[in-house]
């Protein structure tokens, strides 16, 4: 029997590979993969270029394309699309960019992010004898080549300014929750110097049970921050924050922290979408003072601390990687430090297989602000308050593996109520 499974999994691998060099023997169109690393609308994309095949393994690809984005100084995003040749076109690469303004919506973006697609493959068409039929036009009021015009002056000086307001309601008979909060924050973000500032109020109210035997608890949440950094070259930086809080949940009646830090990239900061390798140096005080007594029988303590930390990421062909690792300790007593691991990865192991893992662990035997007595039942079912632990994790894994038809030209929108929406490439 097993000898049985063993020739008919043999069987249908062969068909599969034989299915999938047909479909390549048969269709000399661009056969393109498109790896988005970022919001993209897939079904827009597809209906809109419908000159080039779609394969869903980039092996079988002879145009990849990495898509790839970071934040703006005006909280808008840089796309950065690159295209790789491969096959007849190895060698054949070129990288196109374009901003995708604050203020735009998704229909612009994906109109933009269109527009850069159909630019980069032009010159894989005329490699080939499609070339004939590629015709480039220029709207009207730019083909006499109308002058450039003069940018005006920023009237904010690079200032971007956000007001929210948000609010949650939820529950039953034997449950609610509600929250309320607002926030505000500014930036202004330059090539040799960004800073950006944070203040935010959050109020939640729960109730477990009905009636007079309910229980409820109110949590508040009051917080600031800055962040102020400056370019010492293509490689270094240095800043500091400066944060301010007061938290039921932590047991903070007043948190101040000053932290000056020093950041080395490996590599220089433009190529930071594709590669990523930085290690920063912390150190500073934190004042704390406590609205209730801490298991340290403590009130209020100025502390130093200090911590060095190393991220990681890679965006590139066969997949995204990023990870970092933490160490930090107090230095009035080294036994109160904390270490943590965290790590990201989406691979694309071998055609159609891939894998994606997320996780964070971390050691914590730094936590100050632990309220001293006993730990209720009603702390441990509804975290009402922060409470003592040595360590913590999440994690999430999974894999996949897809085959069959090598194209997916098609876009059937029915039943998905309202059509094809921005989704992630995968």
């Amino acid at each position: 029997m097993k000898f049985f499974y063993l020739i008919v999994l043999t069987f249908f691998g062969i068909l599969q590979v034989n299915l999938a060099s047909a479909q390549l023997i048969k269709n000399d169109n661009l056969r393109v993969f498109l790896d988005c690393q970022s919001y993209c609308d897939n079904d827009y994309v597809k209906r809109e270029i419908t000159f080039v095949d779609y394969v869903n393994d980039r092996f079988q690809a002879n145009v990849y394309i990495l898509i790839t984005s970071q934040s703006t100084g005006s909280g808008g995003r840089e796309y950065k699309l690159q295209f790789a040749g491969q096959d007849k076109f190895k060698g054949v690469n070129d990288t196109l960019s374009y901003i995708r303004q604050a203020t735009a919506t998704d229909d612009e973006d994906r109109k933009l992010a269109v527009q850069h697609l159909k630019l980069g493959l032009v010159k894989y068409f005329a490699r080939t004898e499609k070339a004939k039929d590629l015709q480039i036009t220029f709207k009207s009021d730019t083909a006499a080549g109308t002058k450039a015009k003069t940018p005006e002056k920023d009237p904010w000086n690079l200032w971007v300014i956000n007001l929210r307001v948000n609010g949650y309601v939820n529950g039953d008979k034997n449950y609610s929750s509600n929250s309320f909060s607002t926030g505000f924050s500014a930036s202004r973000i330059s090539e040799k110097h960004k800073t950006t500032s944070n203040i935010s109020y959050n109020l939640e109210k729960n109730r477990f049970g009905e009636g007079l035997d309910a229980y409820r608890f109110t949590n508040k949440n009051y917080y600031a921050s800055n962040t102020t950094v400056w370019s010492l070259g293509e490689h270094l930086s240095a800043g500091a924050f400066v944060s301010a809080q007061r938290s039921d949940y932590s047991n903070y009646d007043a948190f101040l922290s000053v932290t000056p830090a020093l950041e080395y990239n490996f590599f220089p900061y433009k190529e930071s979408t594709n590669h990523y390798v930085g290690l920063m140096y912390k150190a500073g005080p934190r004042y704390l003072n406590y609205k209730e007594e801490t298991i340290f029988l403590q009130m209020d303590e100025l502390r130093f601390q200090q911590s060095i930390s190393l991220d990681i990421s890679y965006n590139q062909k066969w997949g995204q990687i990023s990870g970092s690792t933490s160490f930090g300790h107090y230095f009035h007593d080294l036994s109160k430090n904390n270490l943590s691991f965290s790590a990201y990865t989406d691979l694309r192991l071998y055609k159609g297989l891939s894998l994606n893992f997320n996780g964070y662990y971390a050691f914590q035997r730094d936590q100050l602000n632990i309220v001293k007595g006993d730990i209720t039942n009603e702390d441990l079912l509804t975290r009402r308050r922060q409470l003592d632990s040595n360590y913590y994790f999440y994690s999430s894994f999974g894999v996949r593996y897809r085959f069959g038809s090598l194209f997916n030209n098609v876009v059937n929108p029915r039943f998905e109520g309202g059509g094809g929406g921005g989704i992630f490439f995968n």
